[in-house]
């Protein structure tokens, strides 16, 4: 009795001479199709009925075996290294490596082995031969979240000067407001005689106008912005708008002193200082107004003037803050620095030495602010609007003194 495996191999071959057959007949090519001769046709219907005959036969078989068709895949990889017809054989991945490695032909060497086996291990390697990690995103980078902190860090800028420098409000009504200034340049009284007439001596007095100026700024915020952001932003443009109107104060202030105040000093050099021009500059201020004076430059020009002093400096003076950090002096005076003083340089006037007090201010109205959620509503955002008026003047041009750099 055939067995089970011979009943399909028997059943293969006729399978493969009836598939002959009409191969023969059919050709390569539709076109080159014909009908199957009498004895073709009379071979073909032989081949079907023992294929019919073999296939009942393999069912019944297959019922008492207790066994199945094989299936495509079981077919193709029959006789290749690795396959195992056997029904009770429980294969596991490492059995089913094992002896693959085993029936491959021509590994007899055992070093050789060794080497096939490792380049065999390599092909069941995994897809991602990595570790976890946070530097690579695909390993775990974005598996960790990107920390914020709640706030935005703000630039140090220099804060308004005004009120350290002693400026004093001229308060009023209007654009302009008037501001009455003694003109005299004396007022002493005469001699006079039993017999003489009085002096008769009156005061002359002007004016100087100041005029509001209004300065303006505007930011625009969407609303996704304002409403997804988590660093603090209005409290910081509350901040950012403050020091932006304390430095344009600043500017303002420098400009009017430069401007309205005396030129008391025309410096030796273009581009130096000289120790001895620091006492200079500062006797070229009259005494009544020493009291309250003080020391206007930029911090690289009062680094500067630090390096050069000398004992020809110190000589008027014991130790006039020359060497202490803490004191911010300069022969005795306060000094502040400001970025909106000009440099050491051609033309510049790079010292000022001056009371304040007699520099007027107004700012009318103090910062003003508006949100305005119309405007640009059709685009989705809010507008921030900021405005002030100030105006700056010097009322006794005596009382500020600056130093001229020559043209060259």
């Amino acid at each position: 009795m055939k067995t089970l495996r011979e009943l399909r191999d028997k059943f293969q071959q006729l399978n493969e001479k009836a598939n002959a057959l009409i191969d023969g007949a059919v050709g390569n090519e539709p076109e080159e199709g014909r009908a199957l001769t009498s004895d073709e046709e009379k071979q073909y219907k032989e081949l079907v009925s023992q294929m019919d005959m073999l296939s009942g036969e393999i069912q019944r078989r297959e019922k008492t075996e207790g066994t199945q068709e094989p299936s495509r895949l079981q077919a193709e990889n029959r006789g290749r290294p690795g396959y195992h017809p056997t029904k009770t054989t429980k294969d596991d991945v490492n059995s089913l490596f094992a002896r693959y490695v085993r029936q491959k032909p021509g590994v007899d060497d055992p070093y050789l082995a060794i080497e096939y086996q490792s380049a065999v291990a390599d092909e069941f390697r995994a897809s991602n031969d990595t570790d976890m990690n946070v530097g690579t995103a695909a390993d775990g980078g974005d598996l960790v979240p990107t920390g914020h902190y709640n706030g935005i860090i703000a630039r140090r800028d220099e804060m308004a000067l005004d009120n350290k420098l002693g400026v004093i409000d001229i308060p009023g009504v209007g654009t302009t407001v008037n501001v009455p200034i003694d003109n005299e340049a004396d007022g002493e009284f005469v001699v006079a005689n039993e017999a003489s007439a009085f002096d008769r001596d009156a005061p002359a007095v002007s004016k100087t106008a100041m005029t509001l100026v209004k300065y303006t700024k505007k930011i625009e915020l969407s609303y996704e912005l304002l409403q997804d952001e988590s660093s603090r932003l209005l409290p910081f443009i509350e901040g950012w708008v403050g020091r932006g109107m304390a430095r344009t104060q600043n500017n303002l202030l420098v400009t009017a002193a430069l401007a309205g105040g005396t030129a008391g000093l025309t410096l030796d050099a273009a581009a130096a200082i000289g120790a001895t021009e620091v006492p200079e500059l500062v006797y070229k201020l009259e005494e009544e107004y020493e009291d309250g004076a003080v020391w206007l430059m930029k911090r690289a020009t009062e680094g500067y003037l630090r390096g050069v002093a000398s004992s020809s400096m110190f000589t008027f003076a014991p130790n006039p803050g020359g060497t202490d950090r803490g004191r911010r002096e300069l022969w005795s005076f306060p000094n502040y620095a400001t970025q909106y003083m000009p440099a050491i340089g051609a033309s510049n006037k790079s010292l000022l030495f001056g009371n304040f007090q007699f520099v007027g201010r107004r700012l009318a109205p103090n910062i003003q602010f508006l949100r305005d959620p119309y405007t640009l509503a059709h685009l989705g955002q809010v507008r921030f609007l900021y405005y002030f008026r100030t105006v700056y003047k010097v009322l006794q041009a005596e009382a500020i003194q600056y130093a001229t750099h020559p043209s060259a």
